[in-house]
C-alpha cells in the first residue's frame, strides 16, 4: 500500500515537472507573438494562469512587447486584459498608457464604446506600472 502511494506520488510529481518544463515561458511566447503576430498561444498561456496572478502575467507580457516597441500587439493585449479583467488596476494603467502614448494605434483597437465600457480614468490617474 505504501509503495503504491509512493509510486503514484512520484508519478504525479514527474508529470507536473514535465508539464512545467514543456510549457513555454511568457517571454518565449512574447517573442513568438512579436515574430508571427499571433497572440493566441500567449493569450492561452496567460488565461491558464491562476486567477490572482493573471493581471500580473498580462502586465509582464505587455511590458515586454511595449519595451520592444511592438506597440500594435501590446495594445491588442491591453484590450484583451481590459476586456477579461476590467477591474484590474493594471488594465486601467495600460489603457491610459496606450491612449496617451499611442493614440492612433489605440484608437484602432480601443473603440470609444470599448473605452466607455471598460476605461475608468479616475482609477487610471491613480495607478502606476505596479497597479
Amino acid at each position: 500500500m505504501k509503495t503504491t502511494l509512493l509510486i503514484l506520488a512520484g508519478a504525479a510529481i514527474l508529470a507536473w515537472w514535465f508539464r512545467r518544463r514543456m510549457t513555454p515561458s511568457v517571454g518565449v511566447l512574447v517573442e513568438r507573438a512579436a515574430a508571427t503576430g499571433d497572440l493566441g498561444p500567449l493569450l492561452a498561456a496567460l488565461e491558464g494562469k491562476r486567477e490572482r496572478v493573471r493581471p500580473t502575467a498580462y502586465h509582464q507580457a505587455i511590458t515586454l512587447l511595449w519595451d520592444r516597441y511592438e506597440r500594435r500587439p501590446a495594445i491588442e493585449l491591453i484590450r484583451e486584459l481590459a476586456a477579461r479583467h476590467p477591474d484590474a488596476r493594471i488594465a486601467q494603467y495600460w489603457m491610459q498608457q496606450a491612449i496617451t502614448t499611442e493614440p492612433e494605434l489605440a484608437g484602432k483597437s480601443l473603440s470609444p464604446e470599448f473605452l466607455e465600457r471598460n476605461f475608468q480614468p479616475e482609477v487610471a490617474a491613480a495607478c502606476g506600472p505596479a497597479g
